[in-house]
C-alpha cells in the first residue's frame, strides 16, 4: 500500500500527518517538531504538500455560458452553426453584425457557418437566410453587452475593494486595471494560471473577490466567502503565506477554486489587512523561496493601489464636504437681514459670527402689527451640522408666528410647542425675543434659555433676566419676562451664550461689568459705533477656541 505523507512546515519547524493507509505510526496527538533535523532551511510560511499526486485537468468554462448549445441547437434545425473568432473569417463566414464582441479584451465576431450538406437544402431559401442572419446579428449585440456588463462589474467590484462609489481619477487607469495588470504579473512569475484579489468587508467576517486574472467572469457575481473556516486565508492574514501543493488532501484547508495547487499571500499595509492574494496552478506543483517572495511583492503593490484610490476617495470626500460647508455657510450669512429695520426713531445694528464655517446663531428683525418693531436672537445648543438644522428650523418657526403672536410670552410658547412637536427631544435651542413700541418707547421681551439682555439708561444698566430652560426642554415652558421704557439715548443689548462664554473668558468673572462699562463709554455714539467697538475689543484678544457668537444694540435715537 502506498504512503502518503503531509509535511506542514511553519515558522520555527515541521511536523508530519501521515496518510491513514501508511504502516508508519501516527503521530496526531503530538505533533512533534523536528526542525533541527531537516536538512534544508526552513522558510517563514506554511507549505502543504503531498508527496505523490496526480495531475488532474482543470474544467474549462466557456466564455459565454449556453452559446454552444444555441449553436447545436440551431444546427440540429437549420444545418448553421455559431462561432466567436477572433479574426473575421473570409470563408463561409458571414459577418452579420458590426458590434463588438470584447470576449476578455480581445475582439471577436460571431459568424454564422453552413455545415455540411446545408447550403444544398436552404441555399434557396432566402428569408430563412436573412432570417438566421438577424438571429445571429441579435445574439452579437447580446453578446456585446454582457461584456459591458462584465467591464462594469469588474470596475465596479474593484472600487468596492476600497469602497469608493466613483472613479477617483479618469485620467489615470482604472483601479480595476491596475489590480488586474499586478494579478498577471503575478501569475506570469510563478507560470501559474489564474490569480483573485479577496478583499475583506468591513466586519472583517468575509472575504469577496474584487478583482480576478483568467478566472471566469461569473466569479466576481459569486457570494463572499465566510472567514470563517477558511484556515489558509486565517494564517496568510496572520502575515504567513501559504502553499498548497495538493488542494485534494487536506479539504479542511479549502482552495477558492477547484485547482491542483494553489498559494496564498497575505495583502496588507502597514496597520491593516486588507485580503488575500491567491495564484492558482493547473498542476500540482511547489512555489519556491523565489517565486513566494514575488507573490509578496505584488500583495505588496495591491496593498499599495488599494489604499491610494482610498485615500484619493477619502480626499474627494473631504473636499465635497468643505464645499458644502462652505455652501451652508454662504446661506447662513445670506439669510441674516443685511439692512436695517425702517422704524423712524429707531437705529438698530447686529453681528453674528459662527465659531466654525457654520454654526447655530442667528439674529433677525421684523415690523408686526401697528408698525411695531419685533428683534429675536437664536442660538441652537448644537454643533455642526446639527446646528445649522436646528436654528433653521427655530428661525423659520419664529418667522412664521411673529405676526400672529403679539406677545413675547405668547411667541414663546408657540415657537417652543413648535420646535417641541419637531424635535426628537436631544435638540435644544435658546431664543430672546423683544417687541419695541416705537411711539412710546416701550420694550417688552422676554427670553427661554442662555441669551442674556441689558437695557443701558442713562443713570444705570441692569440685566433684563436670568437663565432659564431652553426651548426644547418640555410641551411647555416658563420663559423670563422683561419690560422697559426707553428713554431717547437708551440701549438694549442681547448677546448669546457664546458671546458670554467668550467675554467671560476674556475678563473673568467680571466680565459684566467690564463689558458694561464699554457700552456707557460709547453710549452717545450710533449702535454701529458701539458695535465696533466690542468687535475691536474681541479682535484685539487671544482666545483658545471659537465660539458662536451674535451681539444686537437696539438704540432709541435721540430727538432732533
Amino acid at each position: 500500500m502506498d504512503t502518503t505523507a503531509i509535511n506542514v512546515r511553519r515558522r520555527g519547524g515541521w511536523f508530519s500527518i501521515y496518510h491513514p493507509r501508511s504502516r508508519t505510526k501516527h503521530r496526531f496527538p503530538k505533533l512533534q517538531y523536528v526542525a533541527q533535523s531537516m536538512p534544508r532551511q526552513i522558510p517563514n510560511y506554511l507549505r502543504v504538500h503531498r508527496e505523490e499526486t496526480q495531475a488532474s485537468e482543470p474544467t474549462r468554462q466557456e466564455a459565454y455560458p449556453g452559446l454552444s448549445k444555441i449553436s447545436a441547437a440551431l444546427t440540429d434545425l437549420t444545418g448553421f452553426g455559431l462561432a466567436l473568432r477572433e479574426e473575421p473569417s473570409i470563408k463561409k463566414g458571414k459577418r452579420m453584425s458590426q458590434q463588438h464582441v470584447t470576449r476578455g479584451g480581445k475582439m471577436s465576431r460571431l459568424e454564422l457557418h453552413a455545415h455540411e450538406g446545408a447550403q444544398a437544402r436552404t441555399v434557396d431559401d432566402a428569408a430563412m437566410l436573412e432570417n438566421l442572419g438577424g438571429l445571429a446579428g441579435g445574439l452579437e449585440f447580446l453578446l456585446a453587452e454582457i461584456d459591458r456588463l462584465r467591464v462594469a462589474i469588474r470596475q465596479r467590484e474593484a472600487e468596492l475593494a476600497t469602497h469608493i462609489p466613483v472613479v477617483a481619477h479618469p485620467a489615470v487607469d482604472h483601479l480595476a486595471d491596475r489590480l488586474e495588470a499586478a494579478l498577471a504579473s503575478a501569475v506570469e512569475v510563478t507560470g501559474a494560471t489564474a490569480a483573485g484579489l479577496y478583499v475583506l468587508d468591513d466586519a472583517t467576517s468575509e472575504l469577496k473577490l474584487r478583482a480576478a486574472y483568467n478566472l471566469p467572469q461569473s466569479r466576481l457575481l459569486d457570494p463572499p466567502r465566510p472567514l470563517e473556516g477558511s484556515l489558509a486565508d486565517l494564517e496568510a492574514l496572520s502575515g504567513n503565506a501559504v502553499v498548497l501543493e495538493d488542494t485534494k488532501l487536506l479539504p479542511h484547508w479549502p482552495c477558492p477554486e477547484d485547482v491542483p495547487s494553489a498559494v496564498c499571500i497575505p495583502v496588507a499595509t502597514s496597520t491593516t489587512p486588507l485580503g488575500t492574494l491567491w495564484v492558482f496552478a493547473d498542476d500540482s506543483r511547489d512555489f519556491s523561496n523565489r517565486e513566494t517572495n514575488l507573490l509578496e511583492i505584488i500583495a505588496g503593490k495591491l496593498a499599495v493601489d488599494l489604499e491610494r484610490d482610498q485615500l484619493i476617495a477619502e480626499r474627494r470626500t473631504t473636499q465635497k464636504l468643505a464645499r458644502q460647508k462652505n455652501q451652508i455657510a454662504d446661506r447662513q450669512r445670506a439669510q441674516l437681514p443685511n439692512v436695517k429695520p425702517l422704524v423712524e426713531g429707531w437705529d438698530v445694528s447686529a453681528w453674528t459670527q459662527q465659531g466654525n464655517e457654520m454654526g447655530g446663531d442667528f439674529h433677525d428683525w421684523a415690523v408686526i402689527e401697528d408698525g411695531k418693531l419685533a428683534i429675536f436672537v437664536g442660538d441652537a445648543m448644537d454643533d455642526n451640522f446639527d446646528a445649522v438644522m436646528t436654528s433653521t428650523s427655530l428661525a423659520t418657526a419664529v418667522k412664521a408666528n411673529c405676526r400672529i403672536a403679539h406677545t413675547a410670552e405668547v411667541m414663546l410658547d408657540r415657537v417652543n410647542r413648535t420646535f417641541w412637536a419637531a424635535s426628537a427631544g436631544d435638540h435644544f435651542a435658546s431664543l430672546a425675543y423683544a417687541i419695541f413700541d416705537p411711539m412710546l418707547g416701550t420694550m417688552e421681551a422676554g427670553s427661554c434659555g442662555h441669551v442674556q439682555g441689558f437695557a443701558f439708561k442713562q443713570n444705570s444698566v441692569r440685566p433684563l433676566w436670568n437663565n432659564s430652560w431652553p426651548l426644547g426642554s418640555g410641551p411647555d415652558v416658563e420663559p423670563e419676562l422683561a419690560s422697559a421704557m426707553l428713554q431717547p439715548g437708551e440701549v438694549m443689548a442681547l448677546l448669546s451664550s457664546g458671546l458670554i462664554e467668550t467675554l467671560r473668558e476674556l475678563d473673568g468673572k467680571n466680565w459684566q461689568a467690564k463689558f458694561c462699562d464699554l457700552v456707557v463709554r460709547h453710549l452717545d455714539l450710533p449702535s454701529d459705533r458701539i458695535l465696533r467697538a466690542v468687535q475691536e475689543r474681541l479682535n484685539r484678544a487671544v482666545l483658545s477656541g471659537s465660539l458662536d457668537k451674535t451681539l444686537v444694540f437696539v438704540k432709541r435715537k435721540e430727538d432732533n
